[in-house]
């Protein structure tokens, strides 16, 4: 049985919201030239991993993480486009 776009978007986006739980992160795109001839051409995404501090002392458990996944992220982490 072949699966449609539509189920396998709900997969998709299912587990990566699963992913993004699990860390309690968000993905945010934003243009990097904003207010510029070029604004729109240069949009880069990153992941926001919010840092977790023990409730008992503060002390830092997890640091605050920001990820640049740059324009486009495939499987394969050296195909990253950072440019």
């Amino acid at each position: 049985m072949t699966e449609t776009k539509e189920q396998v978007k709900e997969k998709f986006i299912g587990e990566l919201k699963a992913l993004l739980s699990k860390y309690g992160a968000s993905i945010e795109a934003e243009d990097h030239f904003s207010g510029y001839a070029e604004c729109g051409e240069d949009v880069r995404m990153t992941v926001v991993i919010p840092g977790v501090y023990d409730p008992a002392n503060g002390d830092v458990m997890r640091e605050w993480t920001e990820i640049d996944l740059g324009r486009t992220i495939d499987a394969d982490a050296d195909k990253t486009n950072k440019s």
